[in-house]
C-alpha cells in the first residue's frame, strides 16, 4: 500500500471514529434536553421565507464552488481564474497532507479568493441562521475564528499560511454547506424546530456537525505538519483552539452567563422558554455559573500546552516552505 493510500484509509478511519462520537455527543444532547413538544400554531413568518431563500442561494453558490474544485482537480479547468482556489480548498479539506502542494504557484487572486470565499460564506450563514438578528451569536463566533487564525498565523510566521488556510477554509465551508441544507428548506424557524423536536434529524445533524467540525482542526494540523512538522503542528492548533475557548470565554464570565443566554435567545429565539424563564436558566438546569471561568480555565490549559509543543526545536530550513 503507497503512503498515499495509507493517508487516505487513516483519514477515512479518523472520520468513521469522529462521526461514531458524534451520534454519542447527540445521543447526550438529546438526554440532556428530553422531549420538546412542537408548537402547534408554528407558520412560518415572512423573515423565514426571506432567509430561506437567502440560503438558497449561499448553499447553490457553496456546492457551486465545491463542484468545481472537485472538477479542477482532475481537468483542466484548473486553469480558470479562481478553479485553483476552489481546486485548493477541495484538496486541503479531503486530502489535507496535500494542502501545501495545491497551493503552490497560485495566482494573486486564487490565493485572496482562497481566504474570502470562506470567510464570506461562514459570515452569510451565520447571519442567515440567526435571522440578522442576533449580532451577538456571529461576533463571538468571528470572533473565536479571528482569534484562531491570528495565533495559527503566529506559529506559521515566515512560511506560507495559504496550506492551512485552505485545509481550514475547505472544511468550513462543508460544515457551512451542512448548516445551511435544512435552512433552505423553511428558514430558521423550521431548522431550531427540527433541532429541538425531531431526534432522528437532531442525531444525524449534531454527529455530521460535530464530525466536521472536529475535522476542522485535524485537517489543519495536517496540512502544517508538511511545513512545522507533527509535533509543532499539533501545538500550533491546540494553542488557536485554547486561544479562541479562552477569549469568548472570558467575555462571558465577566457578562454573566444568564445575561449572555438571555440576550441570544431574544434575539434568536433559540430556546423554546421566555426571558424570564431564561435570566433563571442556569440554576434551573444546573447550569454552574462559574461555567465560562472552567472554560476559561481549559483554553488557558490548551494554549499554554500548544505553545510549548511548537516551540521550535531543531532548527528547520525555511526553504522547504517557502511558497
Amino acid at each position: 500500500m503507497g503512503e498515499a493510500q495509507r493517508r487516505g484509509l487513516l483519514a477515512v478511519i479518523i472520520g468513521v471514529v469522529l462521526l461514531i462520537v458524534g451520534f454519542g455527543v447527540a445521543l447526550a444532547t438529546g438526554a440532556a434536553i428530553g422531549p420538546v413538544e412542537p408548537p402547534a400554531d408554528v407558520v412560518p413568518s415572512e423573515r423565514d421565507v426571506t432567509m430561506a431563500w437567502l440560503a438558497r442561494v449561499l448553499l447553490v453558490l457553496a456546492v457551486a464552488w465545491v463542484v468545481i474544485g472537485q472538477l479542477s482537480a482532475r481537468t483542466s479547468l484548473v486553469r480558470r481564474p479562481g478553479a485553483a482556489a476552489a481546486r485548493a480548498t477541495w484538496i486541503g479539506s479531503t486530502r489535507p497532507w496535500r494542502a501545501r502542494e495545491s497551493t503552490l504557484g497560485m495566482l494573486e487572486l486564487d490565493r485572496w479568493l482562497l481566504l474570502i470565499i470562506p470567510v464570506g460564506l461562514l459570515v452569510g450563514t451565520r447571519v442567515v441562521q440567526t435571522s440578522f438578528t442576533s449580532w451577538s451569536q456571529v461576533a463571538i463566533v468571528i470572533g473565536a475564528w479571528a482569534v484562531f487564525s491570528a495565533v495559527v498565523r503566529l506559529f506559521v510566521w515566515e512560511r506560507s499560511p495559504w496550506p492551512v488556510i485552505a485545509a481550514v477554509g475547505g472544511v468550513v465551508m462543508i460544515h457551512c454547506i451542512l448548516t445551511l441544507l435544512p435552512l433552505s428548506f423553511t428558514g430558521p424557524a423550521g431548522y431550531w424546530l427540527m433541532i429541538w423536536t425531531e431526534p432522528v434529524l437532531r442525531s444525524l445533524y449534531i454527529a455530521a456537525g460535530f464530525a466536521l467540525f472536529v475535522w476542522i482542526f485535524i485537517a489543519g494540523g495536517w496540512a502544517l505538519a508538511a511545513q512545522l512538522g507533527a509535533r509543532r503542528a499539533t501545538g500550533a492548533i491546540l494553542a488557536g483552539v485554547g486561544a479562541a475557548i479562552l477569549v469568548p470565554a472570558l467575555i462571558i464570565g465577566l457578562l454573566g452567563v444568564d445575561t449572555i443566554l438571555a440576550l441570544a435567545n431574544d434575539e434568536t429565539g433559540l430556546l423554546p422558554w421566555g426571558p424570564a424563564e431564561m435570566l433563571g436558566l442556569t440554576a434551573s438546569v444546573d447550569i454552574p455559573t462559574a461555567a465560562p471561568w472552567y472554560a476559561v480555565g481549559v483554553g488557558a490549559v490548551l494554549t499554554v500546552v500548544g505553545v510549548l509543543l511548537a516551540a521550535p526545536g531543531r532548527r528547520v530550513s525555511a526553504s522547504v516552505d517557502a511558497a
